[in-house]
């Protein structure tokens, strides 16, 4: 009887730690996830979550210039994260691409607009996240 109830124990234990794995890579293989994650990681002014999601060699192009190298990614959010908040929205997600746009709102409250950005998501990093036109929000 004990050895049923001990193997009944480990099996739950076993089980539940499958779960928490599996949840996990689910996450990380969602490339929408993982821009919706970056959007927290800006919003919330932590660098190092934002650096995090993206690949070493990743490109980011936006309203500032085009950035290779997680590094150069880096400094430019650095100077902006600061300045305005992010709200993004309308993910479309074809394989490892995604499609989304962000409604940008400076703190002060004085500016605010809409860029569309094609991201390329691999492997939970972000590979490029490329600004392919803007709106009005």
């Amino acid at each position: 009887m004990k050895a049923s109830f001990r193997l009944t124990i480990l099996l739950l234990v076993l089980l539940g730690i499958s779960a928490c794995g599996s949840a996990e890579s689910q996450a990380s293989s969602d490339p929408a996830a993982v821009l919706e994650a970056l959007e927290t990681a800006w919003n919330a002014k932590d660098l190092d979550a934002a650096m995090s999601l993206f690949a070493e060699d990743a490109v980011e192009t936006n309203g500032q210039g085009t950035f290779a190298g997680r590094d150069k990614i880096r400094g430019v959010y650095e100077r902006f994260m600061d300045v305005f908040s992010m709200e993004c929205g309308n993910y479309e997600v074809d394989g490892s691409k995604v499609t989304y746009e962000c409604a940008l709102t400076s703190y002060d409250g004085r500016m605010k607009t809409g860029e569309r950005y094609e991201s390329v998501v691999e492997g939970g990093e972000i590979k490029s996240n490329l600004l392919v036109g803007t709106f009005t929000p």
